[in-house]
């Protein structure tokens, strides 16, 4: 990653830049998340600031391999890298270093805590019960760190006619509700759990839910 950033950084800035800062420049590398799940990416900005050049003037204008397609502000230079720390807890994360025109740039390290997967709870909501016959809606709803499409098995309960789902992803976090039409078929007590779903994430757990047909 350092090498390649290097080089990329080299190329693009001697090739393209039209004039450098007489005054200092300083690299700085920030994470974007302070904590991040086990398995996951981590994206760190960094900065070099003090650079005075007359590419990206406009507002949206991108470099030719889109290194810097960011975009400057006043004198600094801004990207991001992606890196997965692959340890729980504390991360460190750099230097970073570019060489540049004679010069080289390191910056400063970044630290990132790594946690477990934590289990996250998705409730089910639905009448408590119904008769042989009738259609029913039933619901299970929640926040996760991953998106999903839970699937209803078939069963001699119930009928399933349709789903939808609706999912909002928020800095990395989905709100999911999924809403199933089922028809009743058969008479009894039974419980709504887990195992009657497919495709949920291990980390998904469910609350049962007790419901009678007549």
């Amino acid at each position: 990653m350092k090498n390649k950033l290097n080089l990329v950084l080299l190329m693009l800035v001697c090739c393209s830049m039209a004039a450098c800062a007489q005054g200092d420049v300083n690299l700085k590398a920030k994470a974007l998340s302070e904590t991040i799940i086990i398995g996951k990416s981590v994206k760190v900005r960094l900065t070099l600031e003090g650079i005075e050049s007359d590419v990206f003037k406009g507002n949206d204008t991108k470099s030719l391999d889109g290194f810097f397609g960011d975009y400057q502000q006043n004198h600094d230079f801004r990207t991001f890298v992606r890196e997965v720390p692959n340890e729980l807890g504390t991360n460190v994360l750099g230097p970073y270093t570019i060489k540049m025109m004679g010069r080289e740039f390191v910056s400063n390290t970044v630290i990132v805590e790594v946690i477990e997967q934590p289990e996250e709870i998705f409730k089910i909501e639905m009448p408590q019960e119904g008769r042989v016959g009738e259609e029913i809606k039933i619901k299970i709803s929640g926040v996760s760190n991953a998106s999903f499409n839970a699937v209803l098995k078939k069963t001699d309960i119930f009928k399933v006619n349709g789903s939808t789902i609706n999912t909002t992803v928020v800095d990395g976090v989905a709100s999911t509700t999924s809403e199933y039409s089922v028809v009743l078929k058969k008479r009894g007590v039974f419980e709504m759990k887990r195992s009657m779903f497919v495709n949920l994430p291990e980390q998904i757990k469910i609350t049962p839910v007790t419901f009678e047909v007549k």
